[in-house]
């Protein structure tokens, strides 16, 4: 279970944090016969309204004095010192409204921090707090031409806010998260390309054994004619000979997972880095990958970080076959 959000966000000031106890005290004395949501709304204090009486986010000016007119209030009463900032800094607070009256659309970095101002109500002093930074550098990225937000600041708007850090930095995509998860922004999507595989190069693949996926593997061989075995598998294979094999255990998992079954290649030649099947002279039977070969021993590894190298002499492998495929368990036919 991933951690609440309001723990990864900045801690508030102790006055902060007084001032989120008045407005608690006074939230439950006089806020009426309206719910939580309805005061938000009939005061356009916004969703964000139990994190305010938590502590969990600051107040701004704009939002103290929405509490105070809510509770019919002196905003003193909430806050001393965001009473003080409302009487010294109105024409602050009138430069972001108007700022924000033409960046409806949101084309450049700064119109799009202005238009997360006003809808959340943050003067340049809130913005500050929240994101840890200093007055000036916030008032900076609201000056035309300024650079992107950075990424770690943006990331702390949708934590308290929901909003998209793709839409924050690039202006790409909603601005709102709209609770989807996104892909982080480091991570690239990989192209969706759709290869059609001809129906002609599909094959019945027999089963005829199965593979312990551990390090001391075994194999249980089911004498059966090419062609035949446990039941079969449909894949797609220009090897005559391949069989399939149903695994059990978890040295290769998340790669291969219990009861799924491997596609085996035996005319294929294998090279380091495959998936490959080895049967030693002893009877083991393993599903490994095949790191190298030096000095006549065989240097297998596993997916699972659990299970460390295993080494074989190269005289004492019976079979080392190229794993050609994966077939979820569910794809198994009986004949």
């Amino acid at each position: 279970m991933s951690a609440p959000r309001w723990r990864a966000r900045r801690t508030l000031e102790a006055w902060q944090l007084e001032d989120a106890e008045r407005l608690s005290a006074l939230f439950t004395q006089h806020k009426g016969p309206f719910s939580v949501a309805e005061f938000a709304r009939r005061h356009e204090i916004g969703p964000q309204i139990t994190q305010y009486l938590a502590g969990q986010l600051p107040l701004s000016v704009n939002i103290a004095v929405a509490f105070a007119r809510g509770l019919d209030v002196e905003i003193d009463a909430i806050s001393p010192r965001l009473a003080t900032e409302s009487r010294r800094l109105p024409s602050d607070l009138d430069t972001i409204i108007k700022l924000t009256s033409g960046a409806e659309g949101g084309t450049t970095p700064p119109e799009r921090l202005l238009i997360v101002m006003a809808e959340q109500h943050l003067d340049v002093g809130t913005l500050s707090a929240l994101l840890g930074i200093e007055t000036a550098v916030a008032r900076s990225w609201l000056e035309p031409g300024a650079p992107k937000l950075p990424l770690h600041h943006a990331v702390k708007l949708q934590e308290a806010y929901d909003y998209s850090p793709t839409w924050l930095i690039n202006g790409v995509g909603a601005p709102m998260l709209s609770n989807l998860l996104e892909a982080e922004l480091d991570e690239p999507s990989l192209p969706f390309d759709i290869v059609t595989i001809p129906p002609s190069r599909f094959k019945r693949i027999p089963v005829v054994g199965m593979a312990q996926l551990g390090d001391n593997g075994h194999f249980s061989d089911i004498e059966y004619p090419v062609g035949y075995g446990d039941g079969f598998l449909t894949f797609p294979t220009n090897d005559p000979d391949a069989y399939g094999l149903r695994c059990n255990g978890d040295s290769m998992r998340p790669r291969v997972k219990h009861n799924e079954f491997v596609v085996i290649e035996p005319n294929r030649a294998v090279t380091n880095g495959d998936e490959v099947l080895v049967k030693s002279q002893d009877g083991r039977v393993m599903v490994k990958e095949l790191a190298y070969v030096r000095d006549g021993v065989i240097h297998l590894s596993s997916v699972n970080e659990r299970h460390g190298m295993l080494r074989i002499p190269q005289d004492q492998i019976e079979r080392l076959h190229y794993v050609a495929g994966i077939v979820k368990a569910s794809a198994w036919r009986p004949d």
